[in-house]
């Protein structure tokens, strides 16, 4: 008892707030609460709050902050959740913790979050807040990627005809889905180079995407820049020639494959093309894209 009262007074964290998503599979939950075990074993103090829906994590997060009673809102839950608490704790000081349950946790993995109870629970008392830019795609913040065309309709099958319960794996059926009914449309692309064309559009902040698919080994997200991939060539046949380049991290060598960086890009196409902000279905084309007004701390093993 003496030695937790001793930790209690020490950790930099004590008071977190957990939103947290419930439909995680067996392995994700196993984890969520291991770490909360570990850290009330610390002296930490949690409310946990459980969202039914996108956009529930939104206001909670911002009300955490707001009432100044939490020192970190945690988003237990995969890159949904903590895009919603992300959203809510943009331009305040509370930080973002997370515990990573989802599928992809694109997110957590680019800032080194580990998976292990015990580090996960060190790092949210006592680990490193960064001040990271974040994006905004017509006015609606993101942390690490916007698609526009193929991926997009890979996301929206994966959220109709995919499982969780199969971790990654639950990828590769909509994604095969989409390589057969997704239906290439032109894209026009504006960024202050100028014009051009694409079929898929991936805008990044991050350096990998789902299924570790390697985007740009140069993103940083401490700095203040986006990244637009460019896939030119419809068809099915040269989705899977790109998406072999990506998943080989041969995305520079392929001639169908442009790389600019960019602090805005707009894009416009038919209505009904598929986008989609941190894998969440997003509303119709255009789309104007940049850099938000305001940055979001986040708690990080390591310096992105």
């Amino acid at each position: 008892m003496v030695i937790e009262d001793t930790l209690e007074r020490q950790i930099s964290r004590a008071r977190f707030l957990v939103i947290h998503n419930p439909n995680a599979g067996r392995a994700a939950r196993k984890l969520y609460h291991a770490t909360l075990d570990e850290l009330q074993k610390l002296g930490a103090h949690l409310k946990v709050v459980e969202t039914t829906r996108h956009g529930d994590g939104v206001a909670a997060a911002a009300q955490a902050a707001i009432s100044g009673r939490f020192d970190a809102v945690l988003a237990a839950g995969g890159d949904g959740t903590i895009h919603d608490v992300a959203e809510g704790l943009v331009g305040h000081t509370t930080p973002l913790g997370i515990i990573p349950t989802g599928t992809a946790n694109v997110f957590a993995r680019e800032i080194g979050v580990p998976r292990t109870p015990v580090e996960l629970a060190h790092l949210l008392v006592d680990g490193h807040v960064s001040s990271i830019p974040v994006g905004q795609a017509n006015g609606r913040p993101f942390l690490f990627v916007v698609g526009v065309g193929f991926d997009a309709e890979a996301v929206r099958l994966f959220e109709t005809e995919g499982s969780r319960e199969w971790g990654q794996a639950g990828f590769v059926w909509p994604v095969l889905r989409a390589l057969v009914a997704h239906r290439d449309q032109p894209l026009r692309v504006t960024t202050e180079r100028g014009e051009s064309e694409a079929h898929w559009i991936i805008v990044t902040r991050v350096k990998r995407f789902a299924a570790s698919l390697l985007l740009t080994p140069e993103a940083d997200l401490l700095q203040p820049r986006i990244y637009i991939l460019r896939f030119r060539g419809p068809g099915a046949l040269q989705r899977l020639h790109q998406l072999a380049a990506l998943t080989l991290g041969l995305v520079r060598y392929d001639p169908t494959i442009d790389i600019e960086t960019a602090t805005w890009v707009r894009i416009e196409g038919d209505r009904a093309i598929p986008a989609h902000i941190d894998g969440e279905l997003l509303g119709e084309l255009p789309l104007e894209i940049g850099l938000h007004p305001k940055q979001l701390n986040v708690i990080v093993a390591t310096a992105p």
